[in-house]
């Protein structure tokens, strides 16, 4: 019987995720095995300690294989959007004879908008259709089958950093990988936790992680815009530790604790039981405010990116929130929402048991490697 498992890798800014799945009834994922690993992670477009990379890729795959025991010759690897950029293309087509557009119309157009936007130091990952225009100025996202004189394509293509598949594909040749596949990491979040109907207008997908936050625009099937900027949750509690006076270890435990809904007042504590095993109280305002305070400079940032980046007015696109960063502090979205002045979602895998705003990457890349399977 064939192997229909896949194996995804996420390249993630403070830790490294892998999963085995395969694809069950009624579109849940069979997982066969999963595994993460810290590491140095990356910052401002750069690993932190790149030759460290290697050695956390070789143990997540211990990890794996002490689980999964077939040989690992093929994988999947989301391109973080520090590591991307997306760039727009207009192709068109017109026919001799008005007929039914074909699939190699389509794939003409691709290979043409890649073509158009080659770029030194970048390499193709994927060309995406946002919509088709046929010659009576219909707007469809499925042209093939339509009769037409003249096809317009508004097009996406996504173009990862050459250095980063190269230092990648040097490390899994080394651990005897045979195939190794790129999937942009913000496309396929986009495309798991974004209905079709809802694509037909533009949405952003706001993703905090631990390092790094990304803003994508997302329009059909392809992404319009993408960002990003080196500030995550790991901030936050970096934030914590110096306002509190704790280590690093002991405000990420304080943070799990904090409610931004409260408003407390002098004699309003968390308490702490520290790594070294003291009861410390903390007051309720000083550690609030350190999370409020970088909040607020993400979602200033956020809000600049939507402003250069957004290319019509914007104040009705729906807001989409993924990652960590922000989501597992309670109150944190909503609290983010009122700094960037605008409603705001949970971008959640529509699976069972996995609604997890914090899934939304992993889960979209095994959604695409899947399909792509």
């Amino acid at each position: 019987m064939a192997d229909n498992n896949v194996v995804v890798v996420e390249i993630g800014s403070s830790k490294l995720a892998c999963v085995v799945a395969s694809r069950g009834i009624n579109g849940i994922f069979n997982i066969k095995a999963r595994a993460e690993e810290e590491y140095a992670g990356f910052l401002e477009g750069d690993f932190v300690e790149p030759s460290l990379l290697e050695d956390a890729l070789k143990s997540l795959f211990g990890e794996i294989q002490s689980v999964y025991k077939k040989k690992i010759e093929k994988i999947f690897v989301g391109v973080p959007a520090e590591f991307s950029k997306v760039a727009s293309a207009k192709e068109q087509s017109t026919f001799r004879l008005k007929r039914a557009v074909r699939k190699a119309d389509i794939d003409l157009l691709m290979q043409q908008a890649a073509k158009d936007v080659e770029e030194d130091g970048m390499e193709l990952l994927c060309v995406e259709p946002i919509f088709y225009e046929l010659d009576d100025s219909r707007k469809t996202n499925s042209p093939i089958g339509i009769k037409a004189g003249k096809i317009v394509a508004e097009l996406s293509v996504v173009l990862a950093q050459s250095s980063f598949i190269s230092m990648l594909n040097k490390i899994f040749a080394r651990m005897g990988v045979v195939q190794v596949e790129y999937l942009c990491e913000p496309l396929c979040e986009a495309m798991m936790i974004l209905e079709k109907e809802e694509r037909e207008r533009t949405c952003i997908v706001i993703d905090v992680g631990a390092r790094t936050t990304s803003v994508a625009f997302v329009k059909g099937d392809g992404l319009t815009n993408l960002t990003s900027f080196s500030m995550g949750g790991s901030h936050i509690t970096s934030d914590i530790s110096q306002a509190c006076g704790i280590s690093y270890n002991d405000a990420s435990n304080l943070k799990k604790q904090i409610v931004l809904s409260l408003r407390g007042g002098q004699d309003d504590f968390y308490e702490l039981v520290t790594l070294g095993g003291r009861v410390a109280k903390i007051p309720l305002s000083y550690a609030n405010e350190a999370v409020m305070y970088r909040l607020n400079i993400i979602a200033k940032t956020v809000n600049e990116c939507i402003r250069l980046f957004a290319k019509e007015y914007v104040p009705y696109y729906p807001i989409y929130l993924c990652g960590a960063g922000v989501s597992k502090i309670r109150g944190g979205k909503d609290y983010f929402a009122k700094c960037i002045a605008r409603n705001i979602s949970y971008g959640v895998p529509p699976i069972p048991a996995m609604d997890k705003p914090e899934l939304a990457s992993i889960l979209g890349l095994l959604n695409a490697a899947l399909q792509e399977n």
